[in-house]
């Protein structure tokens, strides 16, 4: 509100009051204070002193509600982002767009789903990554889960779907032995423009959430081996490590723990041991129980996928062996196990 005094012949002096609002130029009329305002004039005052209190009040309470921010931004932060997990559908394009996106009796979501071109479901003529939930926000995909000692992988993790129809029966049995998931399950192939776009995908999520480290890229059969087989043993993943996305083992280092797990016993409770190092969910039972196959078969599946029995043999230790050597050697000397090839400092 700016205010001005003018001075007439012998006369009070008088306000001009001008109100501005978002532009607008709100102004009463200057007159002599003493002579009386002209027939209707009063009204029209009155009418215009209202407005005024008005746009004065709204500058008064929007001024209030913007607060001064100087932003310094801190050395000392990251993303709250450190994993990614990576899921097959299990149905086609449509019926999994509804599944992501509608409420439903067991909501589920996940941040990216990426459709196939061989799908009759799929509307468009080229292939287009969906954008389901903000990378800021947290997508209902991991459910109860674990990678080391994380266990709230959604509040920490991006989850990306794969149209892919691959899908299993139970593995219930009573027997000391799960049934073997090739009698069990129908996994199918990636064509190789839809991981081509996840390749490219995950490169960019990486460049923003840099946390994210090689062995936090996972598959949701590694978080959840007791109720999840997916991606399954067709998903390619020495392929996205050759792209520079996830873990994988050195083939010197497998071939020197081959010959050092059959030159030294190497029991059930340190092969699970080793197991739990790396990231699975897995009880060091010293048993091949029913989850201890379940988890040993999810790793087979992420690192031997031609053969994943569930059972732990000699070369499924020398790869777990390998990639703690690789990723995390330090933690080799808790099972006291040599490293192979490392520089100590």
């Amino acid at each position: 509100m700016t205010q001005t005094t003018n001075a007439g012949s012998g006369a009070e002096p008088c306000i001009l009051r001008s109100f501005f609002k978002s532009g607008t130029t709100y102004t009463q009329s200057v007159h002599s204070c003493s002579q009386p305002l002209p027939a209707g004039a009063a009204a029209s005052m009155n009418h215009i002193k209202r407005v005024g209190k008005a746009v004065l009040t709204l500058m008064l309470l929007t001024g209030c509600s913007t607060l001064p921010f100087i932003e310094v931004p801190s050395e000392n932060q990251n993303s709250r982002v450190n994993h990614l997990v990576i899921h097959f559908t299990s149905e086609a394009f449509d019926p999994s767009l509804k599944a992501l996106t509608q409420t439903s009796d067991r909501p589920v979501s996940a941040h990216y789903l990426i459709p196939r071109l061989d799908d009759d479901t799929y509307p468009y003529p080229t292939l287009k990554i969906f954008k389901l939930v903000s990378e800021a926000d947290r997508a209902w995909h991991a459910g109860e889960s674990q990678w080391f000692r994380e266990t709230a992988l959604n509040d920490r993790s991006i989850g990306i779907e794969l149209v892919n129809r691959s899908g299993c029966a139970s593995d219930a049995t009573l027997s000391k032995q799960l049934k073997p998931l090739a009698a069990l399950c129908r996994f199918e192939d990636y064509p190789s423009d839809q991981i081509g776009a996840l390749i490219q995908l995950i490169q960019d999520i990486i460049a923003r959430h840099p946390d994210i480290s090689p062995v936090n890229v996972v598959g949701h059969a590694d978080i959840a081996p007791d109720r999840k087989v997916d991606p399954g043993p067709q998903f390619p993943w020495q392929a996205l490590h050759q792209a520079g996305i996830g873990p994988w083992y050195f083939e010197r280092d497998k071939a020197f723990y081959l010959d050092w797990v059959t030159g030294n016993t190497l029991d059930i409770t340190r092969a699970q041991s080793a197991l739990a190092l790396f990231g699975y969910p897995i009880d060091v039972t010293g048993e091949q129980d029913h989850q201890s196959q379940r988890t040993t078969r999810a790793f087979q599946m992420h690192y031997r996928p031609n053969d994943f029995t569930g059972l732990i043999d000699t070369e499924t230790v020398a790869i777990t062996l390998s990639l703690l050597n690789r990723y995390k050697p330090m933690l080799l000397e808790t099972l006291q196990i040599p490293t192979h090839g490392v520089k100590k400092p």
